[in-house]
C-alpha cells in the first residue's frame, strides 16, 4: 500500500495460544493496551494492573457484544460475570498510563456502540447507547486514532463483531486461526464461527454464508443464541459447538417450521428487542429452555472433531 508504514506488534500469550489470556500492544499505538480473556480466565484478567484502570471493555460471543465503560474495569466486570451468562469473552481497551479521562471512554463507548449498532451484532441490554461525548476536536482525533488501532488489533486476533458482513471477506492483515500450522483440529477448542464452518467445509457440509452460530456456555450446558426473528420464516441453518465434548452439531430447520409466538409458533423473542429470539438450547436434550421447542427433529449431523 503507498504511503503506509511498517511497525511491530507485540503479542503476549499467557497459556501459548489465541485462546487464552491474551496481552497485545504496537509500536503506533503510543500508550495503548488491548487484553482479551475467555470468561474462565476472567479472575486472572480482573486482578491485574489492567483493570484498575479507566476503560472501554467488550462482553463477545460470536454473534454479540455489550460495550461498556468504567473508571474501575475491575468491580464492572465482575458484575457482569454474575449478571450475564451469555458472553464468551472480554475484551478490555485502556492505557499503560492511563492516561484516559471519563469523557475519553464516554467517546469511545458510544463510537463502539455506533459501529456495533452498524453490523447489528448490539447487546439489546446496551439500551443507554453510551453518554453523549463532549470533547473537542483535536482529542477526537487522538481517540479516532486510538479506536482505528484498536478495530485492526481485534480483526487480527480473530473479532469481527465490529465489522460489516460486505466487508469481511475484504479485511486484510488478518489472522485466520484456521492455519496456524502448530495447532491441529484435536488439539484446540472451537470457538470461532468461521472455524466451525472451514472444518464442516472439509467434512463435506458446505453451509451458506448466513447461519447461526453458538458455542455452549462456560456456566451452564447450553447453547444461547440470539438470532432475528425474519431467520426462522426462511430455511435456517444453524450450528451448535459443544467445545466440552468436541463436537459440531448442524441443523437444518425449513421455512416457517418455528415461528415467534405472535405468529402462532413457539419460540419466544426478546421483550425489550421483539425482532430479535432469546434461546438457550440444553447441550444434553437440545429442548429450548424458555419456549420447550425441541431441537432433536432438526439435527442433521453430529461430527466429532
Amino acid at each position: 500500500m503507498p504511503g503506509a508504514k511498517a511497525k511491530t506488534i507485540n503479542l503476549l500469550l499467557e497459556d501459548g495460544t489465541l485462546k487464552g489470556l491474551i496481552n497485545i500492544a504496537d509500536s503506533s499505538w503510543n500508550s495503548g493496551e488491548l487484553y482479551s480473556a475467555p470468561r474462565d480466565s476472567v479472575t486472572e484478567l480482573v486482578k491485574s494492573d489492567a483493570c484498575s484502570k479507566f476503560g472501554v471493555y467488550l462482553l463477545l460471543s460470536d454473534d454479540m457484544v455489550y460495550v461498556g465503560q468504567a473508571s474501575d474495569l475491575s468491580r464492572r466486570i465482575k458484575q457482569h460475570i454474575i449478571g450475564k451468562d451469555w458472553w464468551e469473552r472480554v475484551i478490555v481497551l485502556t492505557t499503560s498510563d492511563d492516561s484516559f479521562t471519563r469523557t475519553d471512554i464516554d467517546y469511545m463507548e458510544s463510537m463502539l456502540i455506533a459501529k456495533a449498532e452498524k453490523t447489528n451484532k448490539l447487546d439489546c441490554d446496551n439500551k443507554n447507547k453510551g453518554n453523549k461525548p463532549k470533547i473537542d476536536k483535536f482529542r477526537k482525533v487522538q481517540l479516532d486514532q486510538y479506536l482505528d488501532e484498536a478495530l485492526f488489533l481485534m480483526e487480527l486476533i480473530g473479532i469481527t463483531v465490529f465489522v460489516e458482513e460486505k466487508a469481511k471477506n475484504k479485511v486484510k492483515n488478518k489472522v485466520l486461526i484456521d492455519t496456524i500450522p502448530t495447532v491441529t483440529v484435536a488439539e484446540r477448542e472451537m470457538r470461532l464461527k468461521s472455524e466451525a464452518k472451514q472444518f464442516l467445509s472439509e467434512q463435506g457440509v458446505n453451509l451458506p454464508d448466513e447461519f447461526t452460530f453458538a458455542n455452549r456456555t462456560q456456566r451452564t450446558p447450553e447453547f444461547y443464541i440470539n438470532p432475528q426473528t425474519y431467520l426462522a420464516k426462511n430455511d435456517w441453518y444453524l450450528v451448535f459447538n459443544n467445545q466440552f465434548t468436541h463436537e459440531l452439531i448442524v441443523l437444518f430447520v425449513p421455512a416457517n417450521q418455528l415461528k415467534s409466538i405472535k405468529d402462532g409458533g413457539k419460540l419466544i423473542p426478546r421483550k425489550d428487542k421483539p425482532h430479535y429470539y432469546e434461546i438457550y438450547v440444553k447441550s444434553e436434550t437440545m429442548i429450548d429452555r424458555k419456549s420447550k421447542v425441541d431441537f432433536t427433529p432438526y439435527i442433521i449431523k453430529k461430527i466429532k472433531y
